[in-house]
């Protein structure tokens, strides 16, 4: 089965995840699909109604948790500190669901998800980095800032039900619920900074480098598209595609690399189609009433970004303020 956690404004996007979905899963394994709602459904718009059931953290967490965590996160952060405590939720309630594949809204299944299903036959997790090869450039953003927002993207996840699965599950919430800030000075970002140490701490993780798993902003330098008859795949083996993000993509905000400068889209026309192909798959759903409603949940705003100019003449009023922080100045006495 696939869960997903998201917002009322996401929905549009959660529910294409789940068309997709259901539509590559046909034989390979459960198509189920839950949404779980990091959102006042009191807040759905009137008369909006979900094909897949709708399973808000409100079920999950009591009131008293909800308000402690909203104060403390932004909704971003929200989200990724319930994560854990929704996903523990989902394998108690569905008992008869031996496998689980988490996937952020942001991502779209292109192939058949037989290869999720057959690596989890062996494997208790599945992970994938978020990048497989050391850039060969000055660009940004490098493994330096990998090291910051961390080794493993958290958008997608696919469990086995096992002890040890349990055991994860249950040291990742102890983790991530009271330090889910991004906060690098501190050493902290969401809930996936904790997934570096994971392939250490608990067996059968299977960390899956295939470069047709989890295409993304972040890998697209090193990975080229090709459309045929039959689907998407890689330009250079011609191997099927298996599932894209478009975090970064769809909305250049979002994300943890919104000056990236590593990818550009004016010379990467495979890239501008997928994102019409996803854009289309998003056209059947009447997103106008959805991405209007506030996050009821993340009481801090999400941060600004600041492009052109504006970026510019931040950096350089730090620049100023580093250096008369640094410079040495007589004792007066």
């Amino acid at each position: 089965m696939l869960v997903t956690l998201c917002t009322i404004r996401q929905l549009p996007q959660a529910l294409a995840l789940g068309d997709s979905f259901s539509k590559q899963t046909s034989g390979a394994g459960s198509s189920q699909v839950v949404i779980g709602l990091a959102d006042d459904p009191a807040h759905l718009p009137a008369g909006f109604q979900s094909p897949y059931p709708l399973f808000p953290l409100s079920e999950v967490l009591s009131s008293e948790k909800l308000a402690s965590l909203s104060a403390r996160y932004t909704p971003t952060e929200f989200a990724a500190a319930c994560k854990p405590a929704f996903l523990q939720e989902i394998v108690r309630r569905y008992p008869q669901a031996d496998t689980l594949v988490y996937a952020d809204p942001n991502i779209c299944f292109l192939g058949s998800t037989t290869p999720i299903f057959e690596k989890l036959r062996e494997a208790n997790l599945l992970l994938t980095p978020f990048i497989t090869q050391a850039p060969a450039d000055r660009r940004w953003p490098d493994e330096k800032f990998f090291q910051n927002v961390g080794l493993y993207s958290s958008d997608f996840m696919a469990f086995r039900r096992s002890t040890e699965t349990d055991r994860f599950l249950a040291w990742w919430q102890d983790r991530v619920e009271p330090r889910a800030n991004i906060a690098f000075c501190e050493g902290l970002c969401t809930d996936q900074l904790w997934l570096m140490h994971v392939p250490v701490f608990f067996l059968g993780v299977d960390v899956v480098k295939d470069p047709a798993w989890h295409v993304a902003l972040w890998n697209l330098p090193h990975r080229t598209l090709r459309l045929e008859a039959t689907g998407w795949k890689l330009a250079d083996s011609g191997r099927p595609l298996l599932f894209a993000n478009v975090k970064g993509l769809y909305n250049p905000d979002e994300g943890y690399f919104p000056n990236q400068n590593r990818l550009s889209l004016s010379n990467r026309p495979d890239v501008g189609a997928l994102m019409t192909s996803y854009r289309q798959a998003l056209a059947p759903v009447n997103a106008s009433a959805l991405t209007m409603v506030r996050p009821a949940y993340g009481e801090h705003p999400e941060p600004v970004v600041l492009r052109g100019w504006r970026r510019a003449t931040v950096q350089s009023l730090r620049a100023v303020t580093r250096f008369l922080d640094e410079l040495p100045l007589p004792v007066l006495r």
